[in-house]
């Protein structure tokens, strides 16, 4: 019979104190239903009906082995070794953030990842009775992440674990020239970015905090050497502050007016601040941002974003764009 979320609380805290040799019977656990609602903010009084329903389904439904004990007057176990086993009953909320995560992690996690994040979230929807969840429901919920990089799933599960546990990786690492370097690195973070996978932590090579591109790393493995996780390389770890490249400091870019909604959609930095300068144009300015990120933004603008300061970046992007000339 389906159980609610409710009851299962109930029949959890019940068993809990037939473990504990407490001798529950239907007042006094009443009364503890009471108490319990009282400091942990939940509702699970009820009448001393519901409660006996209850210790006839874990008689019926799971087998308990209890016995009605006179003299203490409440129930036992008569066998200490029988283990209360049930899937948790989720509320309706619960489970829609459960398939919300599901199908997420089916976009962003490589395998074996993703399928066992996935099993995990269906039996908990067999198990609890999802009526609502059909499979137009199910389906219409769609994600595009866009073109994703190929990850190792062996190297993807090795450094996931070592972070999990904190422990060091030892890695070979490919850089973007093609040169391979063996490295032992504490990874603090593990950070899903523009569609990739990076790893951020401590080099002890290079003694040094490094991003490592986890597409790059081709062969991971446990090295036996564990870390306490570094609080200030946690939290850098943000979309301002997330890449290692050299930053341009006081950007200020004047744009048309057609890449406004863009912009604000897609900030170049969480504290740009954008002004109308005329009825065609608004200013931006960027407190700090990727040298490569703002060169490849503003030549992707197609001339609707035109560089105003640093001159350096004007210089930059001037030449950037004369070696695509040059090629055309």
């Amino acid at each position: 019979m389906p159980i609610q979320k409710n009851q299962m609380l109930r029949l959890t805290h019940f068993v809990g104190m037939l473990k504990e040799n407490r001798y529950p019977n239907c007042f006094s656990f009443a009364k503890e239903l009471r108490r319990w609602e009282d400091t942990k903010a939940l509702k699970v009084s009820c009448s001393i009906k519901t409660i006996q329903r209850d210790i006839r389904v874990l008689k019926d439904e799971f087998n308990c082995p209890m016995a009605y004990d006179y003299l203490r007057k409440g129930y036992y176990l008569t066998h200490h070794g029988w283990n209360f086993s049930c899937p948790a009953i989720l509320s309706e909320h619960e489970m829609i953030a459960s398939v919300l995560g599901a199908r997420i992690a089916e976009e962003i996690f490589p395998e074996p990842l993703k399928s066992d994040i996935r099993n995990a979230v269906d039996f908990q929807l067999a198990s609890n009775n999802p009526d609502f969840l059909d499979k137009a429901f199910v389906n219409s919920l769609t994600l595009i992440p866009g073109l994703k990089i190929s990850i190792d799933a062996e190297v993807f599960m090795n450094i996931f674990q070592c972070w999990q546990n904190h422990e060091a990786v030892n890695i070979t690492y490919e850089d973007t020239d093609g040169k391979r370097s063996d490295r032992t690195m504490e990874p603090h973070a593990l950070v899903y970015y523009d569609r990739s996978w990076y790893v951020k932590g401590f080099c002890l090579k290079r003694n040094q905090r490094r991003t490592f591109a986890i597409h790059r790393i081709i062969a991971a493995s446990k090295s036996g050497k564990y870390f306490e996780p570094d609080e200030k390389i946690i939290s850098r770890t943000t979309a301002d502050n997330f890449l290692e490249y050299h930053r341009i400091e006081n950007v200020k870019i004047l744009c048309h007016k057609s890449i406004r909604s863009f912009l604000a959609a897609k900030p170049l930095h969480t504290e740009q601040v954008m002004e109308k300068v005329d009825a065609e144009h608004f200013s931006v300015h960027v407190p700090s941002v990727p040298e490569p990120e703002i060169i490849h933004w503003v030549l992707y603008q197609a001339g609707l974003a035109k560089v105003l300061a640093p001159l350096s970046l004007r210089k930059m992007i001037k030449t950037a764009a004369e070696k695509i000339m040059k090629e055309h």
